[in-house]
């Protein structure tokens, strides 16, 4: 019997070789590793699986279920096999199943319960996300959510959210320049413009927000897990701000379970510019017999300039770098129990902006005055999360300090401040500072009703210091203003779903806000001295209901209806004698909360014996009383109240891998932006769309990949994305055009075991098109200015671990 055993081994491994997943399941609690593993792999999960106690080692690779659950089990205090149906089944201790095994409890969520087929051979696995406060798919979450894997950002070549757009259906960065962009979702546009209103995105670092009304700080995506984009107001978990959505960025974690590094180094070359280099290095350090890590990044980024300023007789003149780093600490305060803690750092310098003037020839500019940039990023957090028979528990604390120093030429504008010199500049300081917290309290997943409750407190400081200068022929101050914001949010948030049946489950949420906020200026030009003091209060509710159904084994259904809020604010900008009347042309001393409802309706599930997923939203958004940063004729900046819009639109993604080498993702946003009524204190134009976001946008990527030779490996990768066209501004009298364009990247590498050698092209078209109609908010009223994309530039990146 045995030798017969033997003999039919081989031929029975051949035809029925075990599936290979490709898992990445980081170092979690036994318990959360196990969920981990059934949604990569899609496979039911049931047992003792609250038995399991301790912590489960990280997992990356490709292996099979079985080797996979082994590895994931060692050194607690459970066993488990997989069912002759597929299911993953967990027993408390470590001795063997005995058939037959209990059936699955009823009680386990839908999307887990339904065995799948698990006989396929190539099949997409699932990135698991936290970004609704819970392990899930995206598939499961029903809400609009693209996660992208760190993986795919690295063989992207995305380092900023710039690069993650080009991935990601309905996203849209303006190009103004490192630190400075803006980023909108879905086409809910507020306008182009940074300044005194709350971001439309809130932008996560991890558990914590890093922005608040700022720009991106445009961390650089180096060693990160994942990307979570969430589109629609998220005002229930998030906060009443985000009226258009939350990005959140995923870094990898501390692993406790070995030393190991990386190094990489990129050479590249720009078309009419110059080298470009760029330096990381990763170490990952075990402390305390396996009980604690710390994991450390550092990197080093120039990038040369393309632009050349023929009144100052400058060539490339916006040249810059970018350099920072994080380190973060992982342990265990017990068997159930983590601390997570972390620092962060960078800094941005560019020594000119890069727009352009039409008109001057490409690449070329004029300008009187050079137009620097500093960004300076600090962050400290510390989380700590845990679990009981009662549920889990998770809190944080996070401090950011946010520093950016921008000029502009200020010369066609000194007159307005009474002076008549003929060079001059304007310069910002704003100085931020976002102090948050909160605590969350969620039950046990494996419940017909589930509950997720917390608080959350935010404290925001920013400090303004503008002044405009005369510096030729002779330099005076002509203008200065300070100004001092304070904003102080408490919230209390909460969501209930209850499965109505099997398949059927209704969520409702909502947050109870309380905000105060004040500000205080003064303002100088000359002998001439103007004081404004200004407070208000923002309270209120938002609600969230939303309903999912599990059609079958591949596909979930969804509808929900959100709302979104932003608090009101104070105007205080402006040279002497300027009227705060809330006319056309002359801005109100305070500007009004907006609101936004959403309505959408989604599917998302599986063709082709999983081959090809599908994600289709389609949605409908009413934005009353639209906030929206614009500038005065003078160049300095105010907020109004523009009028009332609408979006509607269709959302659709694809990943297919009809092969284990091949995968190709695909995203479109077919949107119709308007404003439905223009408001009366602004030269609103009803027609116009929102400004800054296109009607049509989409994007390919195609990753390839094949064994070459023992360990080394083929990998080819690309993406082609379009932009649709679109207009800078809200106002009838500026009708400036952008957009309308192709960009994209090629790469081919060879991997071996422990290093890799990738040769690129960004922007292989040589697309010299306009992607931001903006150049400085002196130059606006010309609707001259263009900013291009960066010429092609072609490189090499090699990368070692030892």
């Amino acid at each position: 019997m045995l030798a017969a055993g033997a003999a039919h081994t081989p031929a029975l491994a051949q035809s029925r070789a075990p599936e290979a997943y490709n898992l990445n399941i980081p170092r979690q609690r036994a318990d959360e590793a196990l969920l981990t593993l059934a949604l990569q792999t899609r496979r039911s999960l049931g047992g003792d699986i609250r038995a399991c106690r301790g912590t489960a080692t990280a997992l990356s690779g490709s292996m099979s279920l079985n080797a996979a659950l082994n590895r994931l089990l060692a050194g607690s205090s459970c066993s488990g096999a997989v069912r002759a149906d597929g299911a993953i089944l967990i027993r408390a201790g470590r001795t063997a199943l005995a058939p037959p095994p209990p059936p699955l409890p009823s009680a386990w969520p839908a999307a887990l319960v339904e065995v799948l087929d698990a006989a396929t051979e190539t099949r997409l696995s699932d990135i698991v996300v936290t970004i609704e406060r819970r392990s899930e798919t995206p598939e499961a979450v029903a809400a609009a959510l693209t996660a992208i894997a760190g993986v795919q950002v690295e063989r992207g070549g995305v380092s900023d959210m710039i690069g993650v757009a080009s991935l990601t259906a309905g996203m849209t960065v303006t190009n103004l320049g490192s630190g400075r962009n803006k980023i909108l979702l879905r086409g809910m546009s507020d306008g182009a413009f940074t300044g005194l209103t709350q971001s439309t995105v809130a932008l996560y670092l991890n558990q914590i927000p890093i922005t608040y009304s700022a720009p991106d700080p445009d961390l650089k995506l180096v060693d990160i897990d994942r990307v979570e984009v969430l589109r629609g107001p998220q005002g229930t978990l998030y906060g009443t701000g985000p009226i258009g959505g939350v990005i959140r960025t995923v870094t990898r974690q501390p692993d406790p379970d070995a030393f190991y590094g990386n190094v990489s180094a990129t050479r590249s070359h720009t078309r009419s510019g110059g080298w470009n280099s760029d330096y990381s290095a990763m170490v990952n350090l075990p402390l305390f017999d396996g009980q604690a890590a710390i994991r450390a990044v550092a990197y080093e980024e120039e990038f040369s300039g393309y632009i050349n300023d023929v009144a100052l007789n400058l060539p490339q003149v916006n040249e810059g770098g970018r350099r920072g780093g994080r380190v973060s600490f992982a342990g265990r305060l017990g068997p159930e129990w983590n601390l997570d803690a972390g620092l962060v750092h960078q800094s941005i310098n560019t020594e000119d902006t890069h727009y352009v003037i039409r008109g001057l020839g490409a690449f070329r500019r004029a300008n009187l005055v050079r137009e620097p940039y500093e960004n300076t990023f600090d962050a400290a957090y510390a989380s700590i999360d845990g679990q009981a028979d009662w549920g889990r528990l998770d809190a944080s604390l996070g401090y950011v300090r946010h520093r950016f120093q921008s000029r502009f030429d200020a010369s066609p504008a000194l007159f307005r401040f009474g002076s008549r010199q003929l060079i001059g500049a304007m310069d910002e300081d704003k100085d931020i500072e976002l102090l948050t917290g909160e605590v969350t309290l969620s039950s046990p997943r494996d419940r017909r009703f589930r509950w997720l409750a917390g608080v959350f407190m935010s404290v925001n400081d920013t400090r303004t210091d503008t002044t405009v200068s005369a510096l030729q022929p002779i330099p005076a101050l002509a203008y200065a203003e300070m100004r001092s914001d304070h904003l102080h949010e408490l919230a209390a948030f909460g969501e209930m779903t209850y499965d109505l049946t099997s398949r059927l489950s209704v969520t409702a949420g909502g947050r109870l806000y309380d905000t105060d906020y004040s500000v205080g200026s003064i303002m100088h030009q000359g002998a001439f001295e103007r004081r404004f003091s200004g407070q208000g209060r923002d309270e209120g509710f938002s609600p969230k209901l939303a309903l999912a159904y599990r059609l079958n084994a591949d596909w979930n259904l969804y509808a929900q209806v959100s709302q979104g809020h932003r608090t009101g604010g104070f105007n205080t900008a402006g040279p002497a004698g300027q009227a705060f009347l809330n006319t056309v042309g002359s801005p109100g001393r305070r500007y009004q909360a907006d609101t936004l409802w959403n309505y959408e309706g989604g599917a998302k599930g599986f063709f082709l014996n999983g081959t090809l997923r599908t994600r289709i939203a389609a949605f409908v958004a009413r934005w009353d009383n639209i906030q929206s940063d614009q500038y005065l004729p003078s160049g300095l900046a105010y907020a109004v109240n523009v009028g009332d819009g609408a979006n509607k639109g269709l959302e659709i993604e694809t990943t297919w891998q009809p092969v284990a080498s091949l995968e190709i993702r695909t995203n479109a946003l077919f949107a119709d932006p308007e404003i439905t009524r223009p408001s009366a204190v602004f030269n609103s134009r009803g027609d116009a769309g929102l400004p800054g976001v296109p009607a049509l946008s989409a994007n390919v990527a195609v990753s390839y990949h094949r064994r070459l030779w023992r360990d080394l490996d083929l990998r080819a990768d690309g993406h082609v994305a379009y932009v649709g066209a679109s207009r800078l501004t809200f106002d009838a009298q500026r009708r400036s055009r952008m957009g309308d364009y192709m960009t994209g990247r090629v790469s081919v590498g060879v991997e071996g075991a422990s290093w890799a050698a990738t040769a690129f092209v960004d922007n292989p078209f040589d697309t010299e098109a306009n992607t931001f109609a903006f150049g400085d908010p002196f130059r606006l009223p010309e609707g001259l200015a263009m900013t291009p994309l960066r010429p092609r530039t072609i490189g090499l990146t090699l990368s070692w671990q030892p």
